[in-house]
């Protein structure tokens, strides 16, 4: 029943789109911004998973997974 907010951020040029996944499923995405929050709200044990953020622009993709674990 806790939220839960994860970050994102980047830097890039030209800037990149951010896109935030659980598992193959696209959650958020934003172009051109430095960061990119995603809030949890009354998180529960279906919430848990692998998110993972990714930045990519013409020049290349990077990305940064955690595993949620919820009880």
């Amino acid at each position: 029943g806790s939220q839960v907010d994860l970050g994102c951020s980047a830097e890039g040029r030209p800037p990149p789109l951010l896109t935030w996944f659980r598992g193959p499923q696209v959650l958020r995405e934003e172009p051109g911004a430095e960061s990119l929050g995603l809030h949890l709200a009354q998180v529960s044990p279906q919430d848990s998973g692998l998110y993972t953020c990714v930045a990519e622009n013409r020049h290349g993709r990077h990305n940064r997974s955690l595993e949620l674990s919820v009880a």
